[in-house]
């Protein structure tokens, strides 16, 4: 084996034991870590199923149209908001009715809600061409926290947007 073929192999080694490292943990593996939601918060969690059929894209949540993350397949995410009436959508280009979600949370509530996919085509292309519309759906809870389980917790949480109303 050449010198230059030793250097790439040895490069892809380092490239590939580092991007293991940056995993997040799965949801099961920290929940019972994870702090009780705040008496004057509401939390609300988002996610996206493990699989293709659901489009590798990361999809952005919006929280009263700020971001609050994204999430891709196999992924969740928590967000502590104060108590308020959110608009939770996910950005899409398509428009399918009723995708985007108005949720009023209570001081202590804690909402779960499902990004899917519908696969269509692109009705302002020219051409056939596939276009994701990501739709927002509010999970029963004891449904969602099965659901999630085995899905990876974004370590990042950021407090959400402002309630409206």
């Amino acid at each position: 084996m050449s010198k230059l073929c030793r250097t790439m192999v040895l490069m892809l080694a380092v490239v590939a034991s580092l991007s293991g490292c940056a995993q997040p943990p799965r949801y099961d593996e920290v929940a019972g870590t994870l702090a009780p939601v705040a008496p004057n918060l509401a939390r609300i969690y988002a996610y996206r199923g493990p699989g293709v059929y659901e489009g590798l894209a990361w999809v952005p949540i919006l929280i009263n149209g700020a971001q609050a993350g994204a999430v891709g397949p196999g992924q969740v995410i928590m967000r502590d908001v104060p108590p308020g009436t959110y608009i939770i959508a996910a950005a899409t280009q398509g428009l399918y009715p009723g995708q985007d979600k108005v949720v009023p949370l209570a001081p202590g509530q804690t909402v779960y809600m499902k990004v899917t996919t519908i696969r269509g085509l692109n009705p302002s292309s020219t051409r056939t061409q596939p276009q994701n519309t990501y739709v927002v759906v509010i999970v029963d809870p004891e449904v969602a926290r099965q659901e999630i389980q085995g899905l990876a917790l974004s370590s990042e949480n950021r407090t959400g947007g402002k309630p409206s109303g």
